[in-house]
């Protein structure tokens, strides 16, 4: 059951604040129902939806108010991976007793809720706030790396695109652990029974009756079919889904899967989290920020927790899971004294494991912020503002497209390219991404202290090739957009505005490379002794703490990273209940 079930409301937003109040403990169920019949709302459904978080509200104020100094498993992050986890281990371990840290608050906001403004909580308290150092690479500014700091992490702030990884990078993830099951038809496995998949069934690739609601975009911008017959008159692949088939295709085009029912966002918190928040054996603490982890000897025993009037340790009797993400895992480690030597010994640190490779690896998918259209007619924007993609190889000998080509309803440019054209806000984009760069980075400290973000220094567009890669991809996103099949939606092409090549295109890629917000690899999984984890997600050198988030990819996968962190989450659940 779901507020989405109610279907009562011509303003959801009344049911987002109402539950909110109620989760807070602010109003209790019967202020909940008297003020949703005054909003107008009523009904047996109604009446369901209040029992349930109500019962969820009791449960987790009487689970906090008695916490514990010990629970058998510890998992710090509750986004789309520590979701998964927890919605699986909850089930499978009725007995085990499981706390969920979150260092932001609950996901009911009506920003969140409502996909048609998810852009509005980047920067918000809903957001880390990070930002990328400025780099050569992207002609020396510094590039925002939003990333959620809410319940729900980025599936409750993200464009709610459901993409799955391709077939070559679960196959490259299997080569680098040494280890089959994450590999691609073992994944595909997991998929099916993940996803309630709305659209055309298919038995091999698409799932029914799971947790995750995914459907094809609803009622899209009719820029989206559009844009894909564009690319039927220019011999691009067009496919009925945007899952299944293309992750064993070398490309393709299509309208966006997405995680929303009835034009309201379901977040992994929603499919995995929620439904075991009244059980017994799970107890959710949100504005919980984890300083360090504790340890004896090499042995994670627990995490320190701030706070005002100091720290607090609760102890882990089984496992620590850390599903922080990209950036706050290796942040997390490091701080524990879990990284490289030298760094650690700057700030004060005293070394419990050399592992030189926490850190390092950081990848991102950068899109590029630059070719814009003015419409002849301006028409809203529909969902989450981006309801068809297609991918590309820019080189015809690639295992997989490097290049993701998305459609949005807004005049997005990067900060330069959009002083320098100034599009008009009925502007919509054709952007490039990159998503399977070479370019490298790294995550590290600033200092000992908790409270300070560590520095980004992405060197996006570092490697010559990743600029190489997103020229073609411009090239590509200005032809479809000046296409005769797009024509009744462009009156001219605001930027760049002519082709360009040489110094002018390297330029341009450089001055609008933005990101996707995909931060990952950082914590690297391999079977080598360098690895950061091994494939059961076993930080190397500690006993008792693994990894589950999307830092822990050898390689980013060449997609938005919900879905492929949801398979994290479920990989590590399957790992802990020794389900195959």
């Amino acid at each position: 059951m779901s507020k989405n079930d109610v279907g009562l409301t011509p303003d959801p937003t009344w049911l987002d604040s109402l539950e909110q109040a109620l989760i807070a403990g602010r109003i209790n169920r019967r202020g909940f129902l008297r003020a949703a019949t005054a909003a107008g709302l009523a009904g047996p459904s109604l009446q369901v939806l209040a029992d349930e978080l109500d019962a969820i509200r009791a449960n987790q104020a009487e689970r906090a108010k008695a916490l514990q100094p010990a629970y058998d498993y510890i998992v710090v992050g509750t986004g789309s991976a520590g979701s998964a986890l927890v919605g699986r281990l909850a089930a499978a371990k009725p007995d085990a007793s499981i706390l969920v840290l979150e260092a932001g608050d609950w996901d009911t906001a009506p920003s969140v809720m409502d996909p048609g403004v998810w852009f509005t909580n980047l920067g918000s308290e809903r957001d880390w706030k990070d930002v990328a150092i400025p780099s050569a690479g992207t002609n020396g500014r510094a590039i925002p790396e939003h990333m959620g700091r809410v319940v729900g992490g980025g599936s409750s702030i993200n464009a709610t695109i459901w993409a799955r990884p391709f077939k070559a990078d679960l196959e490259h993830w299997a080569a680098e652990s040494g280890d089959k099951a994450w590999g691609y038809e073992h994944g595909l496995s997991i998929y099916r029974r993940v996803e309630n998949w709305q659209g055309k069934p298919d038995a091999r690739y698409r799932g029914q009756g799971g947790p995750v609601w995914c459907q094809p975009a609803a009622n899209p911008h009719p820029l989206a079919p559009a844009m894909l017959a564009a690319c039927r008159s220019l011999n691009l692949p067009v496919l009925d889904d945007q899952n299944g088939a293309r992750e064993e295709a070398s490309a393709g085009f299509a309208l966006m899967n997405q995680i929303i029912r009835d034009g309201r966002r379901q977040s992994m918190a929603r499919a995995y989290l929620y439904p075991v928040l009244s059980r017994k054996n799970v107890t959710l603490l949100v504005n919980t920020h984890v300083d360090r982890l504790s340890f004896a000897g090499t042995r994670a025993t627990g995490v320190e927790l701030g706070g005002s009037t100091g720290p607090r340790r609760i102890e882990a009797r089984s496992e620590v899971i850390v599903c922080s993400g990209g950036i706050n895992t290796p942040k997390l480690l490091m701080l524990s004294g879990i990284g490289d030597e030298a760094q650690l010994k700057r700030h004060g640190i005293q070394t419990r494991v050399h592992a030189p490779e926490v850190g390092q690896n950081f990848q991102d998918h950068l899109l590029h912020g630059g070719c814009i259209f003015e419409p002849k007619e301006h028409i809203p924007h529909r969902n989450s503002a981006a309801n068809a993609a297609g991918f590309v190889k820019s080189q015809a000998g690639l295992a997989s497209p490097d290049v993701n080509l998305v459609q949005i309803e807004l005049p997005y440019a990067s900060d330069v390219v959009g002083k320098r054209f100034s599009p008009p806000n009925t502007s919509w984009a054709l952007c490039a991404g990159l998503v399977a760069p070479k370019s490298r980075g790294e995550v590290r400290l600033k200092s000992a202290n908790p409270a300070d973000r560590p520095i980004v220094d992405a060197r996006f567009l570092s490697h010559p090739d990743d600029v190489k890669a997103l020229a073609y991809g411009i090239e590509l996103a200005r032809e479809i957009g000046n296409s005769p099949a797009m024509s009744a939606f462009v009156q001219r092409e605001v930027a760049p505005g002519k082709k360009l090549s040489g110094q002018e295109m390297e330029n341009f890629v450089r001055d609008g490379a933005t990101t996707y917000f995909h931060q990952a690899g950082t914590c690297r999984m391999g079977k080598d002794n360098q690895a950061v984890v091994d494939a059961q997600l076993r930080v190397n050198g500690v006993k008792n703490l693994r990894i589950a988030d999307s830092s822990i990819m050898p390689r980013i996968a060449s997609v938005a990273t919900m879905a492929s962190c949801v398979l994290i989450g479920e990989r590590m659940a399957e790992i802990l209940t020794q389900r195959s």
